[in-house]
């Protein structure tokens, strides 16, 4: 375990940017670390696919207190060893301004959940720490958040210095209650618009339902987005944390198979 080992933070020496041109960035992994066994099987697919992001959460702040939580600190362990095995750069949600530095001990990429996107002193913290131990950030859309409040909270951490922060739409709180959230793909273009920020799109929470995760894939490439960030469980059905909405090892290889063709109309290469 990583025990009292220096920590760098990074899970390869070379340094990868979260988005370059010509490519389309999937980032893949369980919502919640459960186990050591666990994320080094996803993270083995993650790497036999070809992908390069590893996600998975370590401190979970769940809408019921008596769901799943995380494993925390152990989970951090977990994803920084992991990372380090297959050569994976690391992204995980870092949900109080107290543990931002803990959190970037171990990981590559910042994630801001859509639940603190206006947690002011939160965003503060991670541009600083960011910014001093150059990680990336990742922030989600709130749920009932405009784009013009979105685009103000990356203000927020980019005060602090020069921070490469991508931003993420999952999906907005709507009238409809069929899908967990409705996804916003005019966003993408909105921010294209507005913007020169990255924008990634993560279906799995926006649509809450794994059969709609590839379909909306799909979409979220021919609209223009950068990149996605999808769930992944080696077995969905004993997920601790949506699993509804994971895909599994062959789903992922489907929605990879079909990114690639699709990929090659738009000029891009899938990683």
């Amino acid at each position: 375990m990583a025990g009292d080992k220096v920590l760098t933070g990074s899970s390869s020496q070379n340094e990868i940017k979260l988005i370059e041109d010509g490519f389309f960035t999937v980032i893949a992994g369980p919502c919640a670390i459960e186990s050591w066994e666990q994320l080094d099987s996803i993270a083995c697919m993650v790497k036999d696919s070809g992908l390069t992001f590893l996600r998975g959460g370590a401190y979970k702040p769940r809408t019921s207190p008596y769901s799943f939580q995380g494993l925390e600190h152990k989970g951090l362990e977990y994803m920084y060893e992991v990372g380090k095995k297959y050569g994976l750069k690391t992204v995980t949600e870092v949900t109080d301004a107290e543990t931002v530095e803990e959190v970037a001990k171990y990981v590559d990429v910042l994630q801001i959940g859509t639940r603190n996107m206006s947690n002011f002193a939160l965003l503060k913290k991670v541009g600083k720490v960011a910014h001093e131990k150059n990680k990336k950030v990742i922030l989600k859309r709130g749920w009932a958040s405009t784009i013009k409040e979105w685009l103000l909270a990356v203000e927020y951490i980019t005060s602090a210095g020069n921070t490469e922060v991508v931003l993420c739409e999952r999906g907005i709180r709507t009238f409809e209650t069929y899908t967990r959230f409705t996804l916003d793909l005019s966003a993408v273009l909105v921010i294209k618009k507005l913007s020169k920020i990255p924008i990634i799109v993560d279906p799995s929470h926006a649509t809450g339902h794994s059969d709609m995760v590839i379909p909306m894939s799909r979409a979220a490439l021919a609209v223009g987005a950068d990149g996605l960030m999808v769930e992944v469980h080696n077995e969905p059905s004993r997920a601790l944390c949506d699993g509804e909405q994971a895909l599994d090892f062959r789903h992922l290889s489907e929605m990879l198979k079909q990114l690639n063709e699709l990929a090659k109309v738009f000029g891009k290469k899938i990683r």
